[in-house]
């Protein structure tokens, strides 16, 4: 049996899912529990799994949108007051599900559930919305299904999502996310070549831990400091500098400093293009200027 530091008094809707690319259909989720929340004078609390649960269930090599710090963050802009990360070990996913439900009400003093269509819990998913519904009416508990969000007919899901980033389509990613796709990292040191052909750049390290996009040349924008800045985004290798490793090269238009070991967000709004191989240094900032040209326009 897990244990817990005691149950809270504050009265406590809860958001059940795990949420893991915060999508448009996650975000309904939220948003109808919160307008439950308010109506009953209580705190939405998210509940989800810290670490990639997903991964943990198939035994195989999995890739995040996002990662549990950046959900936590999209979360609370979402609407929780606070996000419950539950572990992804064995003892909590070897919980049955009415040992999960006794779980969550001896950690909070639960006055209504929301979940999805498809919400499934409980050691092997045993659990689902129709036991959530027996559940509930057996323990005075509001409970809310909220109807699973189509886009073009289909469901939205982190599937699909991590599917349309692969293939480069950041503009329909992008849309099911209610937002620019994005990452954060810290800008390394690198050989300085974007700073030779006026066109300096700040490089992060790809997160193995990320999904991957598509290697092209992205337009985009940067966060430094609370700043956003338009930007040329070059995921990938560096064909005509012969650089194979994949790193995160962004230039910001209209930005003077030194970025060297300061975290910055780095986000995706479109593809530009595939990257190639320039003959020249003179092609590659025809090119280049071209990009830029494209950035600014965009809106």
């Amino acid at each position: 049996m897990i244990r817990t530091s005691g149950k809270t008094a504050k009265k406590t809707v809860i958001a059940l899912g795990y949420f893991d690319s915060v999508h448009i259909g996650h975000i309904e989720v939220i948003k109808r529990a919160k307008e439950i929340a308010k109506s009953l004078c209580a705190r939405l609390v998210v509940f989800t799994f810290k670490g990639n649960l997903r991964a943990v269930l198939s035994g195989k090599k999995d890739r995040e949108v996002f990662t549990y710090f950046e959900r936590e963050k999209l979360l609370k802009q979402a609407g929780a007051d606070k996000v419950f990360f539950a572990p992804t070990n064995s003892k909590f996913l070897s919980l049955s599900h009415t040992e999960f439900l006794r779980f969550l009400r001896s950690k909070f003093n639960v006055v209504a559930l929301v979940s999805g269509e498809d919400y499934k819990f409980g050691f092997n998913g045993e659990g689902d919305v129709q036991k959530l519904k027996e559940y509930s009416n057996e323990n005075g508990i509001y409970y809310e299904v909220v109807k699973t969000v189509n886009e073009d007919g289909k469901k939205v899901s982190t599937t699909s999502i991590k599917e349309l980033l692969f293939k480069g389509e950041i503009k329909s990613a992008n849309l099911l996310l209610n937002r620019s796709y994005f990452l954060t990292g810290k800008v390394v040191k690198d050989r300085g070549v974007g700073k030779k052909i006026n066109c300096p750049t700040a490089n992060i390290k790809i997160d193995e831990n990320k999904q991957q996009l598509k290697d092209g040349v992205y337009g985009g924008k940067v966060q430094f400091k609370g700043k956003i800045y338009k930007a040329i985004i070059n995921y990938g290798n560096r064909p005509t500098f012969d650089n194979c490793d994949r790193v995160i090269e962004a230039h910001l238009l209209d930005f003077n400093g030194n970025l060297y070991g300061k975290k910055i967000t780095v986000f995706f709004d479109e593809f530009l293009r595939e990257i190639e191989k320039f003959e020249s240094i003179e092609k590659l900032e025809k090119q280049l200027k071209t990009d830029e040209e494209k950035v600014r326009n965009n809106d």
